[in-house]
């Protein structure tokens, strides 16, 4: 696999039933086959600490034990309209994968909605490199083909990513870094670098009603995840024009795209629901 200045995958990483390329300037593109028991022990290993945070997925309680947090995954995930489940769905898989592969980076915010029981507000990931030691801000856009190449719709999720996240970015709503904030607090471990981000976040939030803070100020990750059903998926290179594209309109600091693509989302779910029945 290649070696990008951000991208450093590190060795022994490989995943029955999943692989993962990483092609020029940025671009990762991963295909999940199948959903092995290899890919459900990772979930299984990293569900309570993406959906929870760091600091109480470490507590020894019940209410954050990995059974209890995919009772309440399936809690927020059942109610929702279909394209929201896809979502849900695309954003678990991101945190899973991307985090596996590129260990580099630890979470900044966590998955589950800190205030009730509904989907995610504000940024989709915050991720910190601890190598460089900095934040990294996300948006997953998932979908199902329907009258489109997996490689139009890849492309398409890609855009609608960029502009949601610019738009974010930009806006003068300090809720948005409020929430990040208090992500933070709960999905990092204790020490310097926690205050350190804390801080930045707050300096954004400070920014943001003067309308001071500016995309190209900030490292973005851009996330297309594609259900392909039965159709040829796109290849590395098919996406990696898609993110040269982008790259090329220079408005982000820094620019990661990744593709996740799979069958269908109902696979994962279905593992979920036999996780509440198991043991």
């Amino acid at each position: 696999m290649k070696e990008h200045r951000f991208l450093i995958p590190p060795s022994n990483k490989e995943i029955c039933g999943t692989s993962c390329e990483l092609g020029d300037d940025g671009c990762v593109h991963i295909n999940i086959a199948d959903l092995s028991e290899e890919l459900k022990l990772i979930i299984r290993a990293r569900l309570a600490e993406i959906c929870h945070g760091v600091a109480k997925a470490s507590r020894n309680t019940t209410l954050y034990s990995y059974k209890q947090t995919v009772r309440s995954f399936l809690r927020r995930y059942d109610p929702k309209a279909s394209d929201t489940k896809k979502g849900m769905i695309g954003e678990l898989l991101t945190h899973v994968l991307f985090l596996h592969y590129f260990d580099a980076y630890k979470p900044a915010s966590p998955n589950f909605n800190l205030e009730e029981e509904s989907i995610k507000k504000g940024f989709d990931l915050v991720l910190i490199n601890v190598n460089t030691e900095e934040v990294w801000f996300a948006e997953v856009k998932s979908g199902e083909c329907t009258g489109e190449t997996s490689s139009q719709k890849l492309g398409g999720l890609l855009s609608v990513a960029k502009n949601d996240l610019k738009k974010n970015l930009g806006s003068k709503r300090e809720t948005l870094w409020h929430n990040a904030v208090n992500g933070a607090a709960i999905a990092m471990k204790a020490g310097n670098l926690k205050e350190k981000i804390e801080i930045l976040l707050e300096d954004y939030a400070e920014k943001a009603p003067g309308y001071l803070n500016k995309s190209e100020d900030f490292n973005a990750i851009l996330v297309a995840v594609c259900f392909t059903g039965d159709l040829q998926r796109a290849t590395l290179e098919e996406f990696s024009q898609k993110h040269r594209y982008h790259l090329n309109q220079v408005e982000f600091r820094e620019l990661i795209s990744l593709s996740i693509q799979k069958s269908t989302y109902l696979a994962v779910e279905e593992f979920l629901r036999q996780e509440t029945l198991n043991g």
